[in-house]
């Protein structure tokens, strides 16, 4: 039975990958929890990781997870260097570079983060300092119902520094992902979040054009999802 399940996982990771034996280099950003970077040991957890992981095992592929600032990201994005992105929202752009999953990882909702919990309920934020991750956009969904404007967002450059931000009152509030920003601020009994209903956000892996075929990862990703 172990042999016929190799054989299998062998021909499926021939039929799914371009260059057969090739070790595809997936590129992710600490973003829990979802994906967990720990630094000092360079290991990766995470529900994103265990689908990755699923990959690697249903279809014998090999992947080489490599973490990189999301500035950074950004700019390999259009590069071709790498071979995968995760977990990466679709937009024009990306699309014109990069072959998406039909299927996302996970579907996200952000989320406001304040220290003042009586301030989290508020409708107009047109005259409040608000930290977000720089390169991130607020759906218009939410910044045209809370009145939110260009000029009320300091641009962080990781998640972890809009908290700082917070912390240190330099901002008012920190928007972000709803699920990351718990992650963040769960060691601070003195934030307090609400989640915005407004709008949701599928994320996704995506191909460097090429490199695999893209239907047969998104019938694994659908089994996982359907586990």
């Amino acid at each position: 039975m172990r042999f016929i399940l190799l054989i299998f996982a062998l021909t499926t990771s021939s039929l799914a990958l371009a260059e057969p034996g090739k070790t595809l280099r997936c590129v992710t950003t600490h973003y829990p929890p979802y994906t967990i970077f720990d630094e000092q040991n360079n290991t990766f957890t995470g529900s994103d990781i265990d689908l990755i992981n699923y990959l690697k095992q249903s279809l014998g592929l090999n992947i080489k997870v490599i973490h990189l600032p999301w500035a950074r990201v950004k700019k390999e994005m259009i590069l071709n260097y790498y071979d995968c992105y995760f977990s990466l929202a679709t937009n024009t752009l990306r699309e014109k570079h990069l072959e998406f999953t039909q299927h996302p990882t996970h579907v996200t909702k952000f989320g406001l983060f304040a220290l003042d919990k009586s301030t989290l309920n508020n409708k107009d934020f047109s005259s409040t300092r608000i930290a977000m991750l720089r390169g991130v956009a607020l759906p218009n969904e939410i910044a045209d119902k809370y009145k939110i404007l260009p000029k009320n967002i300091i641009h962080s450059l990781s998640t972890s520094d809009s908290f700082k931000l917070l912390e240190k009152k330099r901002v008012d509030y920190v928007i972000t992902n709803y699920q990351a920003g718990l992650w963040f601020a769960k060691n601070n009994t003195g934030i307090y979040a609400r989640q915005f209903d407004e709008s949701s956000l599928p994320v996704y892996i995506a191909f460097k054009p090429g490199v695999v075929d893209i239907n047969i990862i998104n019938e694994q990703i659908k089994r996982f999802n359907d586990r």
